[in-house]
């Protein structure tokens, strides 16, 4: 079991790699490293983690994030942990002038005007999804930040659901820092996910002037 888990783990280092080959310099330099999510996670990259055809902001639905299109560059990739049911995907992006402003903006206002959001799954006969989104604090994280529960009930292909995740977005300047959470609803989930937050934000810290318009919040 143990040398599986090396190999799984050595896989992880090329995939580490490979995935900031292929991304711009900054969302490379921002992108968390596996040992900043916690012990023993490794990176996976994603089929839909590069490019601008996978969106980025989807809270409270798709509707009304008009950023979407002044996107310029996307990094998005899982840290995954052997035997934990706990994971943690980050996703990185570049805006053109004044875009990521934008985005916060729009997914702030997103979080606060529909803290219970019914979503119609697309299946006949269903109800909606029901997505409680509540707001969290944590000091350590870059001012303008919005940290969130995201609670989804409902009944989905014949099953009834009731699944937590979390969800942190930070920018600085032109650069926005998406962190999520998945998992068993338990406390660990929530500190996982703002730990990581937390260490997006030093890396966001490290940018240069260059990616700055402005101040962060």
């Amino acid at each position: 079991m143990r040398r599986a888990f090396l190999v799984v783990l050595a896989g992880a280092l090329v995939l580490v790699a490979s995935a900031t080959a292929a991304a711009t310099p900054t969302v490379a330099k921002v992108v968390l490293l596996p040992s900043q999510v916690g012990k023993g996670y490794v990176l996976v990259t994603r089929s839909d983690g590069y490019g601008m055809k996978a969106r980025t902001l989807d809270l409270c639905g798709t509707k009304n994030y008009p950023s979407e299109t002044l996107r310029t560059s996307r990094l998005q990739v899982n840290y995954l942990k052997n035997k934990s049911k706990l994971g943690v995907s980050n996703e990185v992006v570049t805006y053109k002038t004044g875009g990521a402003a934008q985005a916060m903006r729009e997914v702030t206002l997103h979080a606060t005007t529909c803290p219970n959001h019914k979503i119609d799954p697309g299946e006949n006969n269903l109800p909606p999804l029901l997505f409680t989104i509540t707001r969290l604090t944590d000091g350590h994280l870059l001012k303008g930040y919005l940290a969130v529960q995201i609670r989804v009930r409902g009944r989905y292909q014949g099953k009834n659901i009731d699944e937590t995740s979390y969800a942190v977005y930070q920018r600085k300047g032109n650069v926005l820092s998406g962190v999520y959470s998945f998992g068993a609803a338990t406390e660990a989930q929530q500190l996982l996910c703002l730990h990581a937050a937390e260490q997006s934000a030093k890396n966001l810290r490290k940018l240069g002037s260059a990616t700055s318009s402005g101040p962060t919040a």
